[in-house]
């Protein structure tokens, strides 16, 4: 029986993924560190952290250290959400509905904490989260359990009886490895890929969970 619905947040409650696409891309090759748009894509749902590390442990830049490369793009996450940030499609009606079904709601990120709060700000949504989690304070990122576990447990909340809302492959990962239900809303453009069939359910758009009673 489901009993928490917890949310991704990049590319689930905000449409912030061609933000973290500008803001790397931007940064990184800033620093002759060639970023492109296919690797962002790869490393979609990754805590910043690693995307960096990795990047380093590819490129091993010299022009600037990785936490300083990461405290620049985070800045520049910032400010796009700022000037930019919308929720998704459907969003606030998804939460108006969990909340009068009584469901508990979560929020488990990649994204650090202080990205969280700037977006739950922004959007006005604060209220509806009973729990806010990031990835920025576990051994690793999605696909690895970690987040997902850390959330449902301060629920009080076993994974078995929570769901998880992911756009990511590696957040379905994540989540799955987690004991977790899986709804899958990719990008328009992934949409059909075949990867995103381990979820246990597929949607275009956060309004289908109600629509198509998921939930």
């Amino acid at each position: 029986m489901i009993k928490a619905v917890i949310f991704d947040m990049d590319g689930v409650i905000i449409d912030s993924e061609p933000f973290w696409e500008e803001a790397e891309i931007e940064i990184f090759n800033k620093y002759g560190v060639p970023m492109t748009l296919e690797m962002c894509q790869d490393m979609k749902g990754r805590k910043i952290d690693e995307v960096v590390q990795l990047m380093h442990d590819k490129f091993q830049f010299t022009s600037i250290d990785t936490k300083s490369l990461t405290a620049e793009i985070i800045a520049k996450m910032q400010a796009l959400i700022s000037e930019r940030g919308t929720a998704m499609s459907g969003l606030i009606d998804l939460l108006e509905y969990l909340t009068e079904k009584k469901y508990r709601i979560a929020l488990a990120s990649s994204s650090k904490m202080e990205l969280i709060t700037a977006v739950t700000q922004k959007l006005k949504i604060e209220s509806y989260f009973e729990a806010l989690h990031s990835a920025e304070h576990e051994p690793a990122g999605k696909p690895e359990p970690y987040v997902y576990l850390s959330t449902a447990k301060a629920l009080g909340i076993a994974p078995k009886n929570c769901i998880a809302i992911e756009d990511s492959y590696l957040g379905l990962l994540s989540a799955k490895n987690a004991g977790m239900k899986t709804i899958a809303i990719p990008e328009k453009n992934i949409f059909e890929d075949e990867k995103f069939n381990i979820a246990d359910y597929k949607i275009k758009n956060l309004k289908e969970i109600i629509d198509l009673k998921i939930l």
